[in-house]
């Protein structure tokens, strides 16, 4: 008997990591042709020659991302029964996936920015749909107490595909030129697809969720996904100006775009997987709220280092000062996103995970993209140094007001329970 349980307990272990090995590669597999277009397209167009304002034109391609919530629902509620709920969608949207790679590979630049638009608009929309699919399946999948894995999981696949998709195909495009490296971008998101029929999907709990079809209104009726979005709102707004300046200052302070590809794809990136998988082991120790309000304290202190050494003039001192600074707020982001995450999962509903997840990363990346716009505003009219004093003030309100929203839907939640007790 005590042998029969020892192979149920290796076989679900086995389980687990095969999910967990899943669910990265599913990240990883759109976060590829993204942050192609966040980080490598850019250098590459500039180095083309193509002017600053029409690069900008690419910021068009998270217009998908902030509306995806739209038809989540129906990512939800439609699909090919013999394939599966999530399948269905994730086979489809890496199909388009890899065809708008391929596409982008056979494009010229003679074609215009316009071209390198629409197909990243496609790309884009694909990688957002198939978002939702991989946001749902991951909160189907995972119990309450492993979504701390299963957070972990993305920050690990959203890095890689930062390392690959954008650092590593750069460093292909310098070498072998344009063609290759998109072609062997289109290969490695290709390879990704395999990871989709290792998904291990309950069809049983499918056919036996709400009778409600999946859909907005019942997300916004819900109290948890309410107190989320009052979190996300007042968490999140403070850290967005600090991210967005980062690579304005590294420009300032004489840094090369090559170094700055190096500090944030390659030496961030490996940070982050450090980051999520620390964030992944302390929440097996305490909540995702509590440690959100611990790395907010963390983000206070590290603003106000910053704020302190540009007045100061120790930038001017250490050039190599600011990479670190950086490196450290990178860590804190990722740990931060990790459990934010892990608490977007525990507040969605499996009757319709993918619909209440994706509501609140399009509004986590709402306030993120509104919080970015303004920073250059800011940053202008105060300078640097005195820009990331006040996020540091900003950000005690910003913690203070998450400890007071936490608890009272934490007390809301108990009252909950002790009246159906």
């Amino acid at each position: 008997m005590d042998m029969q349980n020892l192979n149920t307990q290796r076989a679900t272990r086995q389980i687990s990591a095969l999910s967990l090995a899943v669910i990265i590669v599913l990240y990883l597999a759109h976060a590829l042709p993204l942050y192609f277009y966040n980080v490598a397209l850019p250098a590459i167009l500039r180095h083309q020659g193509v002017d600053l304002r029409w690069i900008g034109m690419l910021s068009l391609l998270y217009i998908p991302w902030a509306f995806k919530f739209l038809w989540a629902p129906l990512i939800d509620r439609l699909y090919i029964k013999k394939l599966g709920k999530r399948k269905t969608w994730l086979l489809f949207t890496q199909v388009a996936l890899v065809l708008g790679v391929l596409a982008l590979a056979f494009t010229q630049f003679s074609y215009g920015l316009v071209v390198f638009v629409v197909i990243g608009l496609w790309i884009s929309s694909f990688a957002a749909t198939q978002d939702i699919a991989i946001d749902g399946y991951t909160v189907e999948t995972f119990s309450a107490s492993d979504y701390r894995l299963g957070s972990m999981a993305q920050s690990i696949g959203v890095a890689l595909g930062s390392m690959l998709g954008g650092a590593a195909t750069l460093w292909l495009y310098q070498y072998y030129g344009w063609e290759s490296a998109l072609v062997c971008l289109a290969l490695m998101t290709a390879l990704t697809m395999f990871a989709v029929f290792y998904i291990q999907e309950n069809t049983n709990e499918q056919t036996n969720i709400a009778k409600q079809a999946p859909s907005l209104v019942r997300a916004f009726k819900r109290p948890e996904i309410l107190s989320a979005l009052a979190l996300i709102l007042c968490y999140r707004v403070v850290e967005a100006p600090a991210m967005a300046m980062l690579n304005p200052m590294l420009i300032d302070q004489k840094w090369t775009l090559a170094q700055i590809g190096l500090l944030m794809s390659v030496i961030g990136a490996g940070v982050g997987l450090l980051a999520a998988v620390s964030a992944a082991f302390l929440l097996k120790k305490i909540q995702a709220t509590q440690l959100l309000i611990w790395v907010g304290w963390c983000r206070t202190a590290l603003y106000g280092v910053i704020g302190a050494a540009i007045i100061l003039g120790w930038l001017n001192q250490w050039h190599l000062l600011l990479g670190g600074f950086v490196i450290v707020m990178l860590a804190i982001r990722y740990v931060a996103m990790t459990s934010l995450y892990a608490y977007f999962m525990q507040s969605s509903s499996k009757e319709q995970a993918g619909t209440d997840f994706t509501i609140l990363v399009c509004f986590e990346l709402l306030v993120y993209f509104i919080g970015g716009a303004t920073s250059g505003f800011l940053a202008k009219s105060l300078g640097y140094g005195n820009f990331y004093v006040v996020l540091a003030v900003a950000s005690v309100v910003s913690v203070l007001l998450s400890q007071y929203i936490i608890a009272r839907h934490q007390k809301t939640q108990q009252k909950l329970l002790n009246q159906e007790i």
